[in-house]
């Protein structure tokens, strides 16, 4: 079922692959971000990224127009809920899953080939919606099968071996800062001006978010 309902998303007039190299190139300068705050590292000094789940493979499209070796999966090529991915042990630096394991029943073997194919101390990076704040729509995408809270991924990424693990929300593009007060999710759920394209209002002010982004580090 998940392979018709996200061919036909394709198609729909909502889906524009001008528009998704766009979004992308804000995703990637947020994982930038991201990982230039917590770990100081530059994504650029990566050699190899996997990105999984990623539909039309516009993310690696990015990450190659950025210097980076970058490979892509969906469902048509995988079921990641019980086939080995087709890689090297630690091949990647990075792996990333934009809006993948709520769509995974068990993420169990995700995980496992998630660690196997990561370098020491790779890191991987999801985004998921926060069950605790999207409980009335979560199951609107009939494909939705797993929701998450942040204690939850938290315990899950743990139990995987998964270290410094970090969770915030899913802010792109804006100031680094917001990512490390201390009410950063109340705020980023409140954030007043979500669809503004008045340029007196500042960027950090446009754009709430109910979604987690996590990144953490293997072993």
């Amino acid at each position: 079922m998940k392979k018709f309902y996200f061919s036909a998303l394709f198609n729909k007039n909502i889906f524009y692959k001008g528009d998704q190299i766009f979004l992308k190139r804000r995703v990637f300068l947020t994982f930038q971000s991201l990982i230039k705050t917590f770990y100081e590292q530059d994504i650029k000094s990566f050699s190899k990224i996997l990105d999984l789940g990623g539909g039309d493979n516009s993310f690696i499209k990015v990450v190659k127009e950025n210097g980076i070796d970058g490979y892509g999966l969906d469902i048509g090529d995988i079921n990641l809920e019980n086939q080995r991915l087709n890689f090297n042990d630690e091949h990647f630096d990075l792996v990333t899953g934009i809006s993948l394991i709520e769509h995974i029943v068990d993420p169990s073997n995700f995980l496992t080939e998630t660690i196997r194919v990561l370098k020491k101390d790779g890191l991987l990076i999801l985004v998921t919606p926060d069950w605790k704040h999207n409980v009335k729509n979560f199951f609107d995408d009939p494909t939705h099968v797993k929701p998450y809270t942040k204690n939850s991924l938290n315990f899950l990424l743990k139990s995987f071996k998964f270290h410094q693990i970090k969770i915030v929300p899913w802010l792109v593009c804006k100031p680094n800062w917001l990512w490390k007060i201390p009410l950063k999710f109340f705020i980023s759920r409140n954030i007043p001006f979500r669809y503004s394209t008045n340029k007196l209002i500042p960027e950090f002010l446009k754009g709430k978010s109910k979604t987690l982004l996590v990144i953490c580090k293997k072993k």
